[in-house]
């Protein structure tokens, strides 16, 4: 199945709207449960009362990250819902952004971008932005503005900043540190999205598109963890993959 067949990703999310519908997830709210409770609470929030109007469009968005994920993230989700008890905001901030690795590959693609960018060069326009995401995506109407909203959601969460140039953003003053238990979610979340079946691990620890976060993972961490397979090529290479059935956490 071809990962970029839908973009999907096309609104402003606030992270307090993701934090209501990771508790809902945790709660074990069903599907239809959640997608009520969504309505209701972005109403007066977003506009619209059709399921096609900007607070329909928002209330999928949200729905598909923490509920009604595709299958090769539902171990995920779990795993991530686990964690979100005692949580910090810096550790729920991964937690979301693992999930939306997870199921939007428009989210991943353009997070890398952003990732590569900021190192590149230290800021960004979405200009510069839009140039890289059709490269990989092609011509599409909806491409830009899925860039752009994604980027004003990054705003919101404080892990991008505007600068005193109109369109032109960087990076928030620090990288936010996260632990293990965190931090082999976002790899999990990273293996989802791979379109190669086994990664290098120093390549999920320093992937472009967790640019936000600092984590504490050792190949001792990823071998530890039930949903990975770790095998090492040559003298001091780990390769993860994902392991079947992870299910269990």
């Amino acid at each position: 199945m071809n990962r970029r067949a839908n973009i999907g990703f096309d609104r402003r999310i606030d992270l307090e709207w993701l934090d209501a519908a990771a508790a809902q997830a945790a709660a074990g709210a069903r599907t239809d449960e959640m997608r009520a409770y969504l309505w209701s609470l972005l109403d007066g929030a977003v506009s619209g009362d059709k399921f096609n109007s900007a607070r329909g469009k928002t209330v999928t968005v949200l729905h598909h990250i923490w509920s009604e994920v595709p299958r090769p993230a539902a171990p995920l989700r779990e795993r991530a819902a686990a964690q979100l008890e005692g949580s910090t905001p810096d550790e729920r901030l991964a937690l979301h952004w693992a999930m939306m690795v997870g199921t939007y590959p428009v989210f991943t693609d353009t997070s890398a971008a952003v990732g590569r960018l900021l190192t590149l060069q230290g800021s960004f326009t979405l200009a510069h932005l839009t140039r890289r995401l059709v490269g990989v995506w092609g011509e599409r109407s909806t491409l830009e503005r899925a860039g752009q909203r994604i980027v004003r959601s990054m705003v919101q969460w404080g892990v991008l900043r505007d600068t005193a140039t109109r369109g032109m953003y960087a990076a928030a003053p620090r990288r936010t540190k996260v632990g293990p238990a965190v931090g082999t979610v976002l790899i999990e979340a990273l293996l989802v999205d791979a379109e190669e079946a086994s990664v290098p691990l120093d390549q999920l620890t320093g992937h472009p598109a967790i640019f936000p976060f600092d984590i504490d993972v050792n190949a001792s961490h990823v071998r530890g963890a039930s949903q990975f397979r770790v095998h090492r090529q040559g003298l001091d290479s780990d390769f993860v993959e994902l392991r079947e059935g992870r299910g269990e956490s």
